[in-house]
């Protein structure tokens, strides 16, 4: 972007921005308290900065910051929500009061590392989507508006990622030990 495009967006930013805060903090501030439609208004201006280009002109830039507003707060929400989740699933197991025998650890690092290495080896896409599905707690159409395609489409990913895992998983232990465990993926084939 040269200088001029950048200033001419700067300045048009500038006029969104007089125009239509007030309007996109009321909008924030009926659906949640002071203070995260504080920051809840400053989020969506700044991904109308980071998308100037894509900013309707005239009276639909307004909608289009409402729309974008609405995304905030849900993911927000969402985001409020998996934190909660995680601190109740933390108090509900506790791992500070009650300390695991040591042979306990070692089996589990084990098993976390040998399931890290699986996914390590898998396709770069593979591992994308099992990271949002999982580690992420995205559901299947988040990722989908996320990587561009159906919650169908996401589906069958997370399902062949899953078996590609297993498979991974499977002929590592059966390397390592000369047993083949079964690892099944979510849904089967």
């Amino acid at each position: 972007m040269s200088v001029v495009d950048e200033a001419v967006a700067e300045e048009r930013f500038r006029r969104i921005y007089a125009a239509y805060e007030r309007q996109v903090y009321a909008y924030c501030l009926r659906r949640i308290d002071r203070d995260e439609a504080i920051d809840c208004t400053a989020d969506t201006f700044l991904v109308a900065w980071r998308r100037i280009a894509d900013v309707p002109d005239g009276d639909t830039a307004l909608p289009w910051l409402y729309r974008t507003a609405h995304h905030v707060i849900g993911d927000r929400y969402r985001s409020r929500t998996r934190s909660r989740a995680l601190v109740d699933a933390l108090k509900a197991n506790p791992t500070t009061d009650q300390v695991d025998e040591p042979e306990t650890v070692v089996v589990r690092r084990e098993a976390d590392t040998s399931v890290l290495d699986a996914l390590r080896r898998l396709r770069p896409t593979d591992q994308e989507v099992l990271r949002l599905a999982v580690w992420e707690e995205l559901s299947h159409r988040e990722i989908g508006e996320l990587l561009g395609c159906s919650a169908h489409a996401v589906d069958q990913r997370v399902h062949r990622a899953a078996k590609r895992l297993g498979r991974e998983l499977h002929t590592k232990a059966e390397y390592a030990s000369g047993v083949a465990p079964r690892f099944d993926a979510p849904g089967g084939e």
